[in-house]
């Protein structure tokens, strides 16, 4: 059962001592999180106030700033906006570093084509049902439905699911999306533990705070929980007008706005200890 985080009220002191280590790595989802949801993904845009706070992390002593996407890598950064962040792309078969190097995992390579291949079949489907946006991610593939009419999602579900199951691709669900991807064991959990060793932020000195709005920042939650006990896991939104009963996250906020807040609170805690300490 997740704990809400009310704007109105003081951080949890717990939460506050566990992200007090050094390094922090923050591991951040975009739609849903820090930028509200769009009708079609070209349309996201994230508020000029939180762009500011992850620049102002991003030069923060001790502190690593990630963006951890479904979006693809070059397409997160550019929605996000800040030189110096990370960007785990793709559900994690991406990763972009702060100098702008894009890496991606050489057992993707042989996925390429299906995946075109899979954009291609999925325009056709989306030709006939009014509302479906397919969206092309070279290394995954996403078929949003949320302008589309409720009774026309099963068809479409049986649709993609035969495309991923012809080509030996995975298919997963989100956020009124569906994902086809490679059947390679990647997900944000894998990547997010990947980029937070890198970083030396899961030592028992370092901490890691790590927030999403959708079933795939799940993964994440889960993994960065069982290797580093002290991770900070918040969950954003709603479903039904009730917290998600079913995550996994420790924490929970409303919303966006409600996300900018306690980064806002975070970020004023790191300064602040940096004051004191002469930094």
């Amino acid at each position: 059962m997740t704990a809400t985080i009310q704007p109105a009220l003081p951080m949890p002191a717990d939460m506050e001592r566990r992200l007090a280590g050094d390094p922090l790595l923050l591991l951040l989802d975009v739609d849903g999180t820090l930028a509200p949801i769009a009708p079609r993904p070209e349309y996201a845009a994230m508020p000029p106030e939180t762009r500011q706070v992850l620049e102002d992390f991003v030069k923060a002593s001790g502190a690593f700033v990630s963006i951890l996407s479904g979006r693809a890598a070059g397409d997160a950064f550019r929605l996000v906006g800040v030189d110096g962040v990370w960007t785990i792309g793709n559900h994690g078969f991406e990763v972009r570093d702060p100098a702008g190097d894009v890496q991606v995992q050489s057992d993707l390579l042989a996925y390429e084509a299906p995946i075109a291949e899979a954009v291609v079949r999925a325009h056709t489907v989306a030709a006939d049902i009014p509302g479906v946006v397919v969206e092309d991610k070279r290394w995954t593939a996403s078929v949003h439905y949320r302008l589309a009419h409720p009774s026309s999602v099963p068809a479409l579900n049986a649709s993609v699911e035969e495309i991923a199951r012809s080509l030996g691709l995975r298919l997963t669900h989100g956020k009124e999306v569906l994902e086809l991807r490679p059947p390679v064991d990647v997900d944000k959990g894998t990547a997010a533990l990947a980029l937070a060793e890198r970083v030396g932020a899961m030592t028992q000195r370092g901490s890691v705070f790590c927030a999403g709005d959708d079933r795939t920042d799940e993964d994440a939650f889960r993994v960065l929980r069982g290797a580093h006990p002290g991770a900070v896991t918040v969950r954003v939104g709603r479903e039904a007008g009730r917290p998600v009963e079913d995550s996994v996250a420790e924490f929970f906020v409303d919303d966006t706005r409600a996300m900018l807040t306690l980064l806002q609170r975070m970020l004023e805690q790191r300064t602040s200890a940096e004051r004191r300490q002469g930094r």
